[in-house]
C-alpha cells in the first residue's frame, strides 16, 4: 500500500510541476503579448497624429493654393482671365475667350459630370462651390476634353501667352455659376462665405 501510495505522490508532485510549468509558460505569454499590444498602439497613435497633421496640411495647401492661384492672377494684369476678387468673376478677357472658344458649348457637354464631382466635394455654402468648382475644372475636366477641345484651349493659351489653367478658370467660373444656379443661390453668396482675407 505504501508503494502505491508513494508512486501516487510521486505522479502528483511531477503533474503539479507540470502544471506549474504550464501556467508560468502562459503567463510568461500573456506579459509578452500585452507588451507588443502596447507596442502597436503606441505605434498606432502616433501614425494617427502623423495623419492628422497631414489633413491638417493639405487644408494649408488648397489655402496657399488658392492664394498663389490669386497673385498669379493679379501679375497678369490685361491679360488676366478671371477678376482675383470675391466672388471671382470673368474679366473682359475672361468673356472673349468664352465666347472665342465656346466655353459654354464644351462645358454643356461635360456640365452633369462636373456637377457632380463639385457635389463629391461636400460645399457647405457658395464658397465652397466656388472653390470646388475652379478645383474640378482645373483637375479634371481637363483630362475630358477630346484632342479638339483640348487643342483649342492650348491654342488660345498659346496665342495669348497663357497657360491652360487660365484658361480653364473661365470654364470653373461658368460651372459655379452653372451650379450656383442649380441650388437656386445667387453668385453674390460667396461673398457672406469667403474668408476674411480673401474678401477685397
Amino acid at each position: 500500500m505504501e508503494a502505491i501510495i508513494g508512486k501516487l505522490i510521486d505522479q502528483l508532485n511531477s503533474s503539479v510541476f507540470v502544471l506549474l510549468a504550464i501556467l508560468v509558460v502562459i503567463g510568461w505569454g500573456i506579459h509578452k503579448i500585452s507588451y507588443l499590444i502596447g507596442v502597436w498602439s503606441t505605434k498606432f497613435k502616433h501614425h494617427d497624429d502623423k495623419i492628422v497633421k497631414v489633413e491638417g496640411l493639405a487644408d494649408k495647401v488648397v489655402k496657399m493654393e488658392t492664394k498663389i492661384d490669386l497673385i498669379y492672377e493679379n501679375t497678369l494684369g490685361p491679360r488676366r482671365t478671371v477678376a482675383a476678387h470675391s466672388p471671382i468673376g470673368l474679366t473682359d478677357v475672361g468673356r472673349e475667350i468664352a465666347e472665342k472658344i465656346q466655353a459654354q458649348t464644351i462645358l454643356g457637354k461635360y456640365a452633369s459630370r462636373l456637377t457632380k464631382e463639385v457635389e463629391a466635394e461636400s460645399p457647405k455654402n457658395a464658397y465652397d462651390i466656388q472653390m470646388a468648382s475652379m478645383k474640378v475644372v482645373k483637375g479634371q475636366m481637363v483630362t475630358m476634353l477630346n484632342e479638339p477641345e483640348l487643342a483649342t484651349v492650348k491654342q488660345e493659351a498659346y496665342n495669348r501667352g497663357l497657360l491652360v489653367e487660365d484658361i480653364m478658370a473661365v470654364f470653373g467660373v461658368l460651372l459655379r455659376d452653372r451650379v450656383l444656379s442649380l441650388k437656386g443661390l445667387p453668385i453674390s453668396d460667396v461673398d457672406k462665405h469667403a474668408p476674411a482675407e480673401q474678401k477685397p
